[in-house]
């Protein structure tokens, strides 16, 4: 699943091709995703409309219009934003088409169907149903050790279960939480209101590191991201832990471990990130 390196590079691509565009006409071919597309609102809050700025919400993708509408879409599990040329031939699993000037489009593709497209009414994206419960960005003032610390305190479930909660803070899927915790020194299954304060000081420090060095890399490619462009992404180069049970760390030599939390895995070095 697309985490938010991978929705922030989306961003880029978008912010670089379609800023200043103007939708000339949709196509929704299959209404049928994880929240059925409303084509008529595309219609009426989109079409016509000139593309004036790119933002991030979490894992969303937000394409501000002219009139202050907003296109949303998220990824899901398998989604795919492409800009394209109207004449590529198209895939069954092309599901909603944003044509643009020039031959050009905006092309959703998600063989899985469990992303998001919709149009948020001038005015109303603070609002909107899907934001009303998320947590705390990473680059935001807010993630910083003091309020990180004061929200976790009285938690008692593992710490990585807690990086992964989008109510708590967004973005952080299971391949940063791995990386982040182990750069920090931290054991995933520690518990979380036993965290000090020096120690969300360096867990804020490395989320973000990781999260900016994702980023930089134009995310993770382990199976099906593929950036605007049609580019993999490179993080997978620098995963120090994720995917490597059995193998060497890389700063102390111990073998590498993994165990499974909540139906997912969980890598970590035993010497590194000792469970106290």
């Amino acid at each position: 699943m697309p985490e938010l390196p991978e929705v922030e590079t989306v961003r880029r691509g978008l912010q670089r091709a379609i800023i200043g565009k103007k939708i000339t006409a949709i196509q929704v071919r299959e209404t049928r995703l994880r929240v059925p597309v409303n084509a008529r609102r595309l219609q009426r809050w989109l079409a016509g409309q000139r593309v004036t700025a790119i933002d991030r919400r979490a894992k969303y993708v937000l394409c501000r219009m002219q009139n202050d509408a907003h296109l949303v879409i998220h990824l899901g599990m398998s989604g795919r934003l492409l800009w394209c040329s109207q004449k590529l031939a198209l895939d069954k699993h092309d599901h909603i088409r944003f044509l643009l000037p020039g031959g050009e489009e905006l092309r959703f593709r998600d063989p899985r169907r469990f992303g998001l497209v919709d149009a948020v009414a001038p005015g109303k994206l603070a609002a909107y149903v899907h934001f009303q419960h998320l947590g705390i960005e990473p680059f935001s003032e807010q993630f910083a050790a003091e309020p990180l610390f004061q929200q976790a305190r009285n938690s008692v479930r593992p710490i990585k279960n807690h990086l992964m909660d989008a109510s708590k803070i967004v973005g952080v899927g299971n391949i940063y939480a791995n990386e982040a915790l182990f750069r920090a020194n931290i054991h995933p299954q520690k518990n979380t209101g036993k965290l000090t304060l020096d120690d969300w000081r360096r867990l804020a420090t490395t989320v973000r590191e990781t999260l900016e060095l994702a980023i930089a890399n134009g995310g993770t490619t382990l199976n099906d991201f593929y950036n605007s462009d049609g580019e993999m992404g490179y993080f997978q180069q620098h995963l120090k832990v994720y995917g490597r049970e059995g193998e060497v760390c890389e700063v102390c030599g111990t073998i590498i471990k993994r165990i499974v939390q909540v139906g997912r895995s969980s890598y970590f070095c035993p010497k590194c990130q000792k469970r106290r």
